[in-house]
């Protein structure tokens, strides 16, 4: 994960997510849509904001804070931020991490439960 760059552009995030293809959806929250995608040959996670949802800034900001002081063996790592425009001049925001397989924290902890919409 080394050769990602301290900096990524939208651009950048639109490419290796495939334009943010359904394909490439990992889930979503009350905040963020998270997909799955490919940098420099690495493959990464992008947690984008929905930067429309009230109160999704503060908790871009409470996250952002909050990663760049934790460190753990048993945490995702964090390896970027993107805070830019899109393509249509609209505010995007989003987290890139490193890729996990093998599904989400919450399915490993309640395994066969339908999500609540």
């Amino acid at each position: 994960m080394t050769r990602i760059e301290a900096k990524v552009s939208y651009g950048d995030l639109f490419k290796a997510t495939e334009g943010f293809s359904s394909g490439n959806l990992i889930g979503s929250g009350g905040y963020e849509t998270v997909y799955k995608g490919i940098l420099h040959s690495d493959t990464i996670a992008v947690k984008v904001l929905n930067v429309q949802q009230r109160g999704a800034s503060k908790s871009f900001m409470a996250e952002c804070k909050a990663m760049r002081n934790i460190r753990h063996r048993n945490l995702i790592k964090i390896i970027t931020v993107c805070s830019s425009m899109d393509f249509n001049g609209n505010d995007f925001k989003a987290l890139v991490f490193e890729f996990m397989p093998n599904g989400s924290l919450e399915e490993w902890l309640h395994p066969g439960e339908e999500k609540k919409a």
